[in-house]
């Protein structure tokens, strides 16, 4: 029974490494992809950055709340006479980043009003500003790779 318990631990640590890393690379893919896709001027309506809150409960049953800051940009663009609102700034705006590499988003786009709007031909709902990868694309792809590694380990070691 022990074992089972084990190797059900185990499997769902893979699991979700899998699934978080296909996720990832699908993202990374995406990104990658972007270089290439047509642009137009579009307008941009708020370079605003704002701090979402994250409400949970420590082990003592307590409170726990923790803090990340992320982009809030709103821009405006047409393609082939229909009208679009896009918010992404980059692939990796869900992976959280550093302050200053926010401030530098920030101040790249602030007091402009015109600005490239990079879309999907084929959906052009999907837009990006800034197309293409960075490193930010790339690691959350680490924490995939430590569940697999985990997964693994408790699969395989013997707790005997």
């Amino acid at each position: 029974m022990d074992n089972i318990l084990i190797l059900l631990m185990a499997s769902c640590f893979i699991v979700v490494g899998l699934a978080t890393g296909t996720f990832f690379c699908v993202r990374i893919t995406q990104a990658a992809k972007s270089k290439s896709w047509p642009w137009v001027i579009g307008e941009l309506e708020s370079t605003a950055l704002r701090d979402v809150v994250y409400r949970g409960r420590d082990s003592d049953g307590g409170a726990d709340l923790a803090s990340a800051r992320v982009v809030n940009f709103n821009y405006r663009y047409r393609v082939k006479d229909e009208d679009y609102l896009g918010s992404r700034v980059t692939f990796s705006d869900g992976v959280n980043k550093t302050s200053g590499a926010l401030q530098k988003l920030q101040d790249q786009y602030q007091g402009k009003s015109q600005i490239k709007v990079f879309y999907r031909p084929d959906q052009p709902q999907q837009s990006v500003l800034i197309p293409g990868l960075s490193i930010f694309n790339f690691t959350p792809l680490i924490t995939s790779a430590l569940f697999i590694a985990a997964g693994t380990f408790i699969g395989t070691y013997d707790f005997s």
